[in-house]
């Protein structure tokens, strides 16, 4: 199944109660067709996974972008911890989460910056161990599981946006090598689990799964 954008507000092709996964890069397109995904009327939770504490201009402009497009109908929860229990919680139409990158890119930092400082994080990955990396992995994949558990547990209707990480050339320094992989480990489990899958690239999406 090919979907010509733009889409059609209010175009519901997903599993009523099933988990769709939307990937693409940068710019394709797919946060906005994962919000068609949902007619306005409906009572969605928005989680945005992008917590920052001092946006620059660009990101506020980004932010408010997205926000302009909800239906004020949705609520939002800008949140990347917990997000197993606000499922587990509540009973909605649907939850649409944009995006996997930003919340393991989050968690990742959380656990490097309990070591080290900001300005030393290239310095501490380049000392550190193989069980370590190997702790902060399994943590983020533990959480994954959590959400995703928690999606089938409650039957909830659930949309999560991701971005296609593994087109590009290997990246140059260790801090983003391992976010690479983890990237791609984590959209790899979350395609395997998810009722469809869908790839977006120039507006266009087109169903994989």
């Amino acid at each position: 199944m090919i979907c010509h954008g733009p889409f059609l507000e209010g175009e519901k092709i997903m599993e009523k109660k099933g988990l769709t996964f939307v990937i693409g890069g940068a710019k394709s397109g797919k946060s906005e067709f994962a919000e068609n995904l949902y007619s306005r009327d409906q009572h969605v939770c928005y989680i945005a996974t992008g917590v920052v504490k001092n946006p620059d201009g660009e990101m506020q402009l980004r932010i408010r972008r997205h926000q302009a497009r909800r239906s004020a109908n949705w609520e939002t929860a800008e949140q990347y911890r917990g997000i197993e229990q606000l499922i587990a919680q509540r009973h909605l139409d649907g939850y649409l989460l944009d995006d996997a990158i930003m919340l393991v890119t989050n968690l990742f930092y959380d656990c490097v910056l309990k070591q080290t400082t900001a300005d030393k994080i290239d310095e501490y990955l380049e000392a550190t161990t193989a069980d370590d990396l190997a702790a902060i992995r399994q943590l983020i994949m533990d959480n994954w599981q959590k959400i995703l558990q928690a999606q089938r547990a409650n039957q909830q209707s659930m949309v999560i946006v991701s971005d296609e990480v593994g087109l590009g050339v290997v990246p140059a320094t260790k801090q983003t090598r391992i976010l690479r992989d983890l990237y791609g480990e984590v959209n790899q489990l979350i395609a395997k689990q998810a009722d469809s899958v869908y790839f977006v690239v120039s507006g266009i999406a087109q169903k994989i799964k």
